[in-house]
């Protein structure tokens, strides 16, 4: 029931608001920051009732942590659900760095446009520049950023490598960056196979903020090793990721 309901609304959400996304366009064209918080109030509420209606019981911690100003931040990634999580929990309603793949889902990419997200083709060393220059220019008109530094959704207890450079458009806007340590969310669904939503309870962890230019010469050099062992810290003393796909449960 609960594939139903959450799939049937996100059809429903896409198709009968297709003259909304078309005004907040129009709007975008004289206005681009109106349009930005406009998308992203639309998308806020609509995150809020997929969230409702898949059974998540959210458990917040550290949010009082985060900087009154744009920030970027950084987290490990463990289901979809990753992407409403962090947009209605930070109370930041930020942007996304999504892999390239995704601005080829009509409807869909319309409104990660609209809500700030950046597409990153990884083949494609020209795409990495540009997406660290837009991303920049997003955060000194004001608007906070995430990315998942793995670069893929990861159900294992172990993170994946963070990808190094992932924090440079922090270092150049010269905003914080605040680690998240997201724990169960892909309880909600990738844990078992094939596609099924079930009731859950996600973590979402904010950690302390930093600026990359304080960091020790080394950590700065290695900025993504740094940040991800800060959330490694902060998911060892929540308890740890539980992430096991259910057919291994023997």
């Amino acid at each position: 029931m609960r594939n139903i309901l959450v799939l049937g609304f996100l059809f429903l959400y896409l198709v009968l608001l297709i003259p909304v996304h078309l005004i907040l366009r129009i709007i975008g064209i004289w206005n681009p920051n109106l349009r930005y918080k406009l998308g992203n109030a639309f998308v806020y509420y609509a995150f809020r009732f997929e969230l409702l209606q898949a059974g998540a019981h959210i458990t917040i911690e550290g949010k009082d942590k985060i900087p009154d100003k744009p920030v970027l931040f950084v987290s490990n990634h463990r289901s979809y659900f990753d992407i409403l999580l962090l947009h209605t929990t930070s109370g930041k309603r930020p942007g996304f760095v999504a892999k390239a793949e995704m601005d080829k889902f009509p409807l869909l990419n319309w409104w990660m446009k609209d809500i700030g997200c950046l597409f990153l083709d990884r083949k494609d060393l020209r795409s990495g520049v540009q997406m660290i220059k837009d991303g920049t220019e997003h955060i000194k008109s004001g608007r906070s950023m995430v990315i998942c530094p793995e670069g893929t959704r990861n159900q294992k207890k172990e993170m994946l490598p963070f990808k190094e450079g992932s924090l440079k458009m922090a270092d150049k806007a010269e905003c914080p960056v605040v680690p998240v340590a997201i724990i169960d969310s892909d309880q909600m669904l990738e844990v078992r196979p094939g596609f099924h939503i079930k009731s859950g309870h996600p973590k979402v962890i904010y950690g302390e903020p930093f600026y990359i230019k304080e960091l020790e010469k080394e950590d700065r050099k290695h900025a993504g090793a740094y940040v991800q062992g800060i959330i490694k810290k902060m998911i060892d003393e929540a308890g740890g990721q539980t992430g096991i796909r259910e057919e291994k449960r023997k």
